[in-house]
C-alpha cells in the first residue's frame, strides 16, 4: 500500500487540478498542497510547477510519476498474490484492455484459439475509451493494453502489435463499388464515420491531411458510435466509409460490402500493446501475448 501522500501526487498528476484531487480523495485543497510540499521537502526537489493556472511537472516530477505508477501497480499485484496464497490452485487470469476495433474484431478469435490450447486459463477482456483504459492500466486491473493511441501512457513500454490497412467500402449497389477513383471524387458522396470526438476520426483526419485534403469539408451526414453500426448502415444504404480491413473483411468476402479503390489511399494504422514494467506483467499474460503475435505471423 502506497503512502497516502504519494497517492495524492498520483491523482494530481492525472487531474492537473488541486480542486479535483481534493474532491477525488475527500480531503481539503490545503491538505493536497501540504502533501505535495512534504514530498518536495522529502526529495529535496521541486516536483510541480503551477503558474498562471497552468499545471506541469518538473523533470524530477515526471520521473517520480513514472516510478510511483509502477509501484502502485506492483503493490496491487502483491495484494492479489497474498489473497490467492490460501487457494489450493490458482486459476490463471489474464486481463486485457483494448479499443473497440481490436476488442471486437481481432481478440475474440485469438482468445478462442488460446483458451482451446490452455483450457485452465481464464481471460477477461475490457473494451472502452482511452480514459477508462488508462485508469484500468494504472490501477493494475488489466495486464496488457492494446490500442492505436500511441501518444498515451508514455511511462509504459510499448511494442507493435499489428498494422491494419484502411479501406474505403460501400454497399455493392453503390455506383462507385469496385471502381478505382481519386479521393477528390468523393466530395459529393455521403460518408458515414465515427463521431468527431473519437480517436478514429482524429486518425482519419490526419490521413486526409497527408493526402492534401480536409476531412471536415466532406459530407458526413451520420456519425456512429462504433464500427459495427457503420457497417450495418452501409449494408442498408448508399453511403461510404473508411474502415479497418479487419472490421470489414468477412463482409467483403461474402459480398455484403464492396471496396472502392482510391489511388491516394495506402494508409495503415499501427496498433501497439502496452504494459507496465516487465516485472509486473504476469507470465500468463506474456504467454498469451506471445501466442497472439505468433498467430498473426501465420495468418
Amino acid at each position: 500500500m502506497l503512502d497516502f501522500r504519494l497517492l495524492t501526487f498520483l491523482d494530481l498528476c492525472h487531474t492537473n487540478s488541486y480542486t479535483k484531487t481534493a474532491d477525488n480523495l475527500s480531503i481539503t485543497q490545503p491538505a493536497v498542497s501540504q502533501h505535495i510540499r512534504y514530498l518536495e521537502q522529502y526529495y529535496g526537489k521541486k516536483l510541480i510547477l503551477y503558474q498562471n493556472r497552468h499545471f506541469s511537472l518538473t523533470k524530477e516530477g515526471e520521473y517520480l510519476f513514472k516510478e510511483v505508477t509502477k509501484l502502485q501497480i506492483h503493490s496491487k499485484k502483491i495484494l492479489q498474490n497474498i489473497q490467492h496464497l490460501s487457494e489450493e490452485q490458482e486459476t490463471p487470469v489474464i486481463s486485457i484492455g483494448s479499443n473497440p476495433t481490436i476488442g471486437e474484431f481481432i481478440l475474440p478469435g485469438l482468445i478462442s484459439s488460446y483458451t482451446a490450447q490452455e483450457p485452465d486459463c481464464r481471460i477477461r477482456s475490457f473494451i472502452g475509451s482511452t480514459k477508462k483504459l488508462e485508469q484500468l492500466l494504472h490501477n493494475g486491473d488489466i495486464n496488457i493494453l492494446i490500442t492505436d493511441s500511441i501518444d498515451a501512457w508514455p511511462e509504459f513500454e510499448r511494442h507493435l502489435f499489428r498494422s491494419e490497412p484502411v479501406c474505403c467500402v460501400c454497399n455493392p449497389s453503390h455506383p462507385l463499388a469496385e471502381k478505382t477513383i481519386s479521393l477528390n471524387d468523393l466530395k459529393s458522396e455521403r460518408i458515414v464515420y465515427r463521431e468527431k470526438s473519437s480517436y478514429a476520426y482524429y486518425i482519419l483526419q490526419k490521413s486526409f491531411q497527408r493526402m492534401g485534403y480536409d476531412l471536415d469539408t466532406f459530407n458526413i451526414p451520420y456519425e456512429a458510435g462504433s464500427m459495427h453500426s457503420i457497417i450495418q448502415y452501409l449494408k442498408e444504404g448508399l453511403a461510404i466509409s473508411f474502415l479497418y480491413r479487419c472490421a470489414v473483411q468477412k463482409y467483403l468476402d461474402n459480398g455484403e460490402l464492396n471496396e472502392i479503390y482510391l489511388s491516394e489511399l495506402h494508409d495503415s494504422v499501427d496498433f501497439y500493446y502496452i504494459y507496465p514494467q516487465s516485472t509486473t506483467t504476469s507470465s500468463h499474460a506474456k504467454q498469451f501475448l506471445q501466442f497472439c503475435l505468433e498467430q498473426q505471423k501465420k495468418s
